[in-house]
């Protein structure tokens, strides 16, 4: 099952502020356990490589370059935030689920 996180930005604005045309990167999860910390982890760490790639390197020398990149980096990972709560509600449901249909009820009559 692919399940993919979609990280939309305007991030040719950083790059060419003449073209602001929006950008996105999906950002795989369907291998990862999201109901464990190490899942979790990866999934942050491909969302940051997903971030960094939609709004491009960082320029040092531009101060308009790099505040136009700071605000990128922001609406990428806030663009991110809702999907990646349902992505974690979805995980907990599924091993919920799979906990339900191994549940034994006992009576001690």
């Amino acid at each position: 099952m692919l399940m993919r996180l979609v990280l939309p930005a305007v991030a040719l604005a950083c790059a060419v502020p003449a073209a602001a045309e929006p950008v996105s990167v999906a950002v795989s999860w369907g291998d990862l356990d999201l109901t464990r910390a190490a899942g979790r982890a990866t999934l942050e760490e491909r969302i940051e490589r997903a971030v960094r790639r939609v709004c491009g390197p960082a320029v040092t020398r531009d101060l308009t370059r790099m505040a136009q990149r700071r605000a990128c980096l922001v609406e990428a990972r806030a663009s991110a935030t809702p999907q990646v709560e349902l992505a974690y509600e979805a995980a907990n449901a599924r091993r919920v689920a799979a906990l339900a249909t191994k549940l034994v009820v006992f009576a001690g009559f």
